[in-house]
């Protein structure tokens, strides 16, 4: 890396949207006063940014999801991955974003229902708390035709419902186009801003260098004038294309020892960064063409003899779900591995879905399931049955009876009548009666949470912990949001989570009330869909 080379303290080019190293310009600071001027002057609004890919629209995003937060907006994001969900787990999902209690009844889990169901909610709040909310759609290019019917439908039932709704679409400017087309009428006709964001001038591109490079802590600017106008100039005013050439320029300079970065080091970086060289699909795929052609021989030669030898592919779970249920319990001994293997590679997994870094935490410690394995992230142990667990939506491990060694495992999955499971190497499927005979109720559970969240709170408690519990629990007084206090009312609600979970309901937040208000985030590891 070259962060010692430059001085730095973190990499100032990174890929991923960071509001820490945001670089407002006119017409970014004009989008945001504009969008919370929507959310003041009216109940209903929608609101269009349109602009090239990298420009830095899910930036913006961000930046807008903060400050309503600021005025007392509720404030809910989705991107691409969310669309990419079932249209009835997508919708779920803006509930829980928005504090709204899940519909449990499979009649009210129909699209219908569930947009009806979401204004009315929103619209009791409003009435209730005073609330307003908005909904910001980032990449909305990816959303399909029945997505934006739905948005559609949520803004016309939330007027009806008298529930201040607003909504800021972000996408490509082909989004701008379709909106105006036949398919999207609907919606395109009450877009009441469009909002373009164009690419850097000049002068812009070297202020976001010089800025990024500030925040990073750099104590002189690494490019030459003349590198920097080279950056200027091959970066075509896109963040994202800025971002790439500098981090590769500081990269290169690093490995060559170099403390000055010129023109002519610019010119090398951008044959290997930008796809209009080819030099840059060289270096994006290093090895030789027949290097290549041969792994793909041995994969896809492999891959057919796994299918032909076992009749399914390696990502699909093996299923003993058509067998007799001692069958498939002779045929999950035999997949099992030794418990102390099973139980590394288990627990590896499960850190790993939760994104959780070796940095942060070994393997080894998160075994323990101590009540706190590092600030901010927590495990839960307890008893419960299948249906309990599959309202907490997020895997868990699940520890078998003596006759397994009590060997643990993965839930990944669990429907009406199977559950799928990660033994530590592949994934099986069974029927959920051939379980319960190996299953006695014992599962460990780990969640984020808000580090300065004590291990209990209860009525009379204040300060550390609160504003975390009753971002959770939903709205709350406003008079009271600053300096939130246990009341009965809050305990209350604390029972009616407590009750909704399975969980005994003393309005007491344990570590399974806080891991039940966890599992109400959209982030996290969620249980896979279409478990039969």
């Amino acid at each position: 890396m070259y962060l010692q080379t430059f001085g730095l303290r973190e990499p100032p080019f990174g890929d991923a949207p960071d509001p820490r190293f945001a670089c407002l310009f006119a017409r970014e600071r004009e989008i945001l006063a504009h969008v919370e001027y929507e959310l003041g002057a009216g109940d209903h609004s929608i609101t269009l940014i349109s602009g090239e890919a990298g420009i830095g629209k899910s930036l913006l995003c961000m930046l807008i999801e903060t400050d309503a937060a600021q005025h007392g907006v509720r404030a809910v994001r989705h991107g691409a991955g969310d669309y990419a969900l079932e249209t009835v787990a997508w919708l779920r999902s803006m509930y829980a974003g928005f504090g709204l209690p899940l519909p449990l009844s499979a009649e009210a889990n129909t699209e219908e229902h569930l947009v009806d169901g979401l204004a009315a909610g929103l619209g009791r709040l409003a009435h209730h708390v005073n609330h307003r909310f908005l909904l910001i759609l980032d990449d909305a290019d990816e959303l399909g035709d029945d997505g934006l019917t739905i948005v559609e439908r949520l803004y016309v039932a939330s007027e009806k419902a008298h529930a201040p709704f607003h909504l800021v679409l972000a996408g490509l400017p082909a989004l701008r186009e379709r909106l105006g087309g036949p398919d999207a009428r609907g919606i395109g006709a009450r877009v009441r801003s469009r909002l373009p964001l164009n690419p850097l001038t000049p002068e812009e591109s070297e202020r976001y260098v010089r800025h990024r490079l500030h925040v990073a802590g750099t104590a002189q600017m690494p490019f030459s004038r003349l590198g920097l106008r080279s950056l200027r100039d091959d970066g075509k005013g896109n963040p994202k294309r800025l971002n790439a050439l500098a981090h590769r320029a500081l990269e290169r300079a690093a490995e060559r020892g170099e403390k000055n970065i010129g023109e002519r080091a610019l010119g090398f970086v951008a044959r290997e960064v930008l796809p209009q060289y080819a030099r840059y699909w060289l270096r994006r795929y290093r090895k030789p063409i027949l290097a290549i052609g041969a792994m793909l021989a041995i994969v896809f030669i492999g891959g057919f003899g796994v299918w032909v030898f076992t009749g399914h592919t390696p990502s699909r779970p093996k299923s003993f779900v058509a067998v007799t249920p001692e069958q498939a319990l002779a045929k999950l001994q035999d997949a099992l591995p030794a418990p102390d293997v099973g139980a590394v590679r288990v627990w590896g997994e499960l850190l790993a879905r939760w994104q959780v870094s070796s940095k942060e935490t070994s393997v080894a410690n998160a075994i323990n399931c101590d009540a706190l394995i590092f600030p901010g992230f927590a495990c839960v142990s307890g008893r419960g049955t299948l249906d309990q667990l599959r309202r907490f939506d997020r895997p868990l491990v699940l520890e078998l009876d003596d006759a397994h060694a009590k060997q643990q495992v993965l839930l990944v999955g669990a429907g009406d009548e199977a559950v799928r499971l990660y033994l530590g190497g592949k994934y099986v499927e069974l029927t959920r009666d051939a379980f319960d005979r190996v299953w006695k109720g014992r599962f460990y559970a780990v969640f984020r949470v808000d580090p300065a969240m004590p291990n209990r709170l209860s009525r009379g408690d204040s300060g550390d912990g609160m504003h975390w519990l009753v971002s959770h629990l939903g709205p709350v007084d406003p008079k009271a949001a600053d300096k939130p206090v246990f009341d009965t009312g809050i305990e209350t609600r604390v029972r009616n989570i407590q009750q909704r979970f399975g969980i005994a309901s003393d309005g007491v937040v344990g570590p399974e009330t806080m891991f039940a208000l966890s599992s109400l985030e959209t982030d996290g590891p969620h249980l896979a869909r279409g478990v039969p």
